[in-house]
């Protein structure tokens, strides 16, 4: 053969002369005659790269061979995103490449218009900049953040009289001015830019698209448990009722504001881990790690007061129901970009206690952690938003009736609600669960662990404290004065800290303590010196060592104080006239909460405090103690002198009686 193969010029691709690379075609949903016409030009063009002759090749097919080398050249060619067009360009009547208008076609009909828009574009380029920059709503070209096809069809015929266009030439001179055109050309636009366009329908369609179904990274691909939970936070749609104690001893009412719920789920299985209850208008970092901890530690079913409410026997939650699950630990955990998940605390103990990789995902974007989501959305529907007190999901829920009201007159208390998730979250560990083929998320879990063999981490024997999870790390600088005879001291938070330790260790003054804070109890703090070494306890001065109380609470009794609104004596319990004052103001709309959550950590207790910890609490309470009977034996001096001078007074003045 005289002539070279088309294959053999150089400069091509291998994924171009080898049809072995060539995309496919379903020769099935090609209908007759062109089934036929397709498999024959298929077979010749197969001789073709097997080196057969020409004449062999029409002979066998009877495709031409002027027809055979156009054929091999269109199957050669890139489609418009840039995959090369194989056994596709063999189809019959099948379109490969854009329409171009010809002026020099002496066979063109004048009366249509069909590809004059695009010559237009290509002799004007800035009026198709400017056209595409209105729809996209790039470069600032207008401000109207959505702008119509009409609209941007009214600048371009603006921009076009600019130009000089005249009624007798396109587009002027068509009936609609080439609106139909503009608006092809607009649609087409929106299809190949498809991450910007949508942004014409919503915010929440731009989110979607820019970051949902690409690749793989939304899909769960986890199969071992424990290797990557998500964590999240929901209001929860009810109001409860709570009984607090007025200053003046009576007992009423209140109705909570909403406050959230925060659980930890494990992808492989579906199994929620643990969770925990947030009071505040919006959770903190101390809420996070409540989470984790109660995900980590060992969980114990609460004491039901609820007529009718059980747990199921098939429910649980999975440190629970494995032993060998206690204090397990997972490898990654994804949460949002919320500021509490940046907190130093929270990053510390994640990385530093837990051993995890923080997978901070963008904010508002909740189709990335839609495992939790999903679970948010079954705990509403099977729990929350059955109660009569439930605020449903919005205003105009039907649901929702008198929601504030029935929490009252039926007394839904906050317990109520604390039994009430613990069961619900128990129980759905043990339903079966349509995203992991009708399996229990337990049942899984157990299968996983046995089929793959793989257990997951465990904390560290050293490590399993309960105040570990709560604790940041701040420094401190020991005051004192040889001089005024001040003995040494660390202040914090506007309170001094003291030990008898520390009283004695002069050599201290203007040395940097690192201290380690559990917020949840801070009244005491854990003093290491410089080098590592550490010191001991040190105790919060007067009545503010009587109370357990946060460092939430402390900053916010700080803040009042401050401002001039709170006062109390060497004498007072600050966290009690802090409950007072909160009980008769009259503006604060998260006064129960406030008081609640106040009452809750004054009521907890850590289940392994260390000794040490123990022992400088009941000394601290035994110092206020002896206070409190040096002033009553004080008062009583005081009275019994009152009552000497009275008599005395008597005496001196006593009138004579008629």
């Amino acid at each position: 053969m005289s002539r070279a193969r088309i294959y053999e010029k150089t400069g091509l691709e291998q994924e171009q002369i080898n049809p072995v690379h060539w995309p496919s075609v379903d020769e099935s949903s090609i209908k007759e005659p062109m089934r036929t016409n397709y498999i024959q030009r298929k077979k010749a063009v197969y001789m073709y790269f097997s080196r057969d002759r020409l004449e062999e090749i029409q002979e066998s097919t009877g495709v031409s061979p002027r027809n055979l080398r156009r054929l091999v050249q269109r199957c050669m060619q890139y489609d418009r995103d840039g995959v090369v067009l194989g056994f596709r360009g063999l189809i019959p009547q099948k379109n490969v490449k854009v329409y171009q208008l010809n002026v020099f076609n002496k066979n063109q009909n004048n009366d249509r218009k069909t590809g004059e828009f695009n010559r237009f574009l290509d002799m004007h380029p800035d009026i198709r900049e400017l056209i595409e920059d209105l729809f996209l709503g790039r470069k600032n070209r207008s401000l109207e953040p959505v702008m119509k096809v009409k609209h941007v069809h009214k600048r371009f015929i603006e921009e076009c009289r600019l130009k000089g266009v005249t009624y007798s030439d396109y587009p002027l001179n068509t009936e609609w001015m080439g609106y139909k055109a503009v608006q092809r050309y607009l649609k087409q636009l929106a299809l190949q830019n498809f991450k910007k366009s949508v942004a014409r329908h919503g915010n929440d369609a731009m989110q979607k698209a820019r970051h949902v179904g690409e690749e793989t990274q939304n899909h769960i691909s986890k199969l071992f448990p424990f290797q990557e939970v998500q964590f999240d936070a929901h209001r929860i749609d009810g109001f409860f009722a709570v009984d607090l104690t007025t200053p003046d001893g009576d007992l009423v009412t209140k109705l909570l504001e909403r406050f959230w719920i925060l659980t930890i789920i494990d992808v492989a299985t579906r199994n929620i881990l643990g969770y925990s209850i947030s009071l505040s208008r919006e959770y903190s970092a101390s809420d996070v790690m409540h989470c984790v901890r109660n995900s980590v530690m060992p969980h114990k079913q609460l004491e039901l007061t609820i007529p009718g409410l059980s747990y199921h026997s098939v429910g649980g939650f999975p440190s629970e129901k494995f032993p060998e699950l206690t204090w397990a630990v997972w490898d990654v955990i994804c949460l949002d970009n919320a500021k509490s998940h940046y907190a130093n605390m929270v990053k510390d103990r994640l990385d530093n206690l837990i051993g995890c990789f923080m997978n901070l995902g963008p904010v508002a974007l909740p189709m990335r952690r839609g495992i939790i989501e999903r679970f948010f959305k079954t705990l509403e529907e099977n729990g929350f938003h059955r109660l009569p007190n439930t605020s449903g999901s919005g205003p105009n829920d039907p649901r929702r009736n008198n929601p504030e009201e029935k929490a009252l007159r039926l007394n839904i208390t906050y317990d109520h609600l604390k039994q009430l998730i613990d069961v619900l979250i128990s129980n759905y560990n043990g339903t079966p669960h349509g995203g992991i083929y009708h399996q229990t998320p337990l049942e899984l879990l157990e299968k996983r662990m046995t089929t793959t063999g793989i257990m997951p981490r465990r904390l560290e024997e050293a490590k399993r404290s309960e105040l570990l999870f709560m604790q940041t790390t701040q420094k401190r600088t020991v005051r004192g004065s040889l001089k005024s005879g001040k003995k040494p001291y660390i202040q914090f938070e506007g309170v001094e800290y003291r030990s008898e330790g520390l009283a004695n260790s002069a050599y201290l003054l203007n040395t940097e303590l690192v201290l380690h804070v559990n917020v949840d109890d801070i009244r005491t703090l854990k003093a290491f010196l410089p080098d590592g070494s550490e010191f001991g306890y040190l105790t919060a001065a007067g009545r503010w060592s009587l109370t357990a109380h946060s460092l939430q609470t402390r900053k916010a009794i700080n803040s009042l104080v401050q401002r001039k609104l709170l006062h109390y004596t060497t004498w007072d319990d600050p966290i009690f006239v802090y409950t007072d004052y909160l009980m008769r103001t009259k503006k604060s709309r998260n006064m129960t909460n406030k008081i609640t959550q106040v009452h809750e950590v004054s009521k907890y207790e850590p289940s392994n405090s260390p000794k040490e910890q123990t022992k400088v609490l009941e000394e601290a309470h035994r110092q206020n103690e002896l206070l409190d009977n040096v002033r009553e034996e004080q008062l009583k001096k005081d009275k019994l002198n009152e009552m000497d001078i009275y008599d005395q007074l008597l005496k001196q003045f006593k009138t004579k009686s008629f």
